[in-house]
């Protein structure tokens, strides 16, 4: 998987995220988030999110997403202003929301 992505909002500008590798700790400020799943041409944007605090919410719905969705990667990008955050999440969700995004929550598993 690609260490960085680039996801272009509704509007035309592009943001990029990093990938969180397998150990490393997430950073306690805020920011949005992508849960990523592997495609046989790429991948596949799952669910897009907001945060105050990545540390505590960036992994708060991922087991569902891994599970309902086959999310396999998080990537986040730093933005400690709330409300550039909130209209860069805006923005991303206004392009090509994806099938889990944070306005719509995915549906619980039966």
């Amino acid at each position: 998987m690609r260490d960085l992505i680039d996801m272009r909002g509704a509007s035309g500008a592009v943001y990029r995220f990093n990938l969180v590798h397998a150990g490393r700790p997430l950073s306690p400020m805020g920011g949005n988030y992508l849960y990523v799943r592997d495609k046989a041409d790429g991948y596949e944007v799952v669910y897009v999110g907001e945060a105050q605090n990545l540390l505590s919410e960036a992994r708060a719905r991922w087991a569902e997403a891994a599970k309902t969705h086959g999310a396999a990667h998080l990537y986040t990008r730093l933005n400690v202003t709330e409300r550039v955050r909130a209209h860069e999440y805006a923005d991303i969700t206004g392009s090509a929301p994806p099938p889990a995004a944070e306005s719509a929550p995915p549906e619980p598993a039966a």
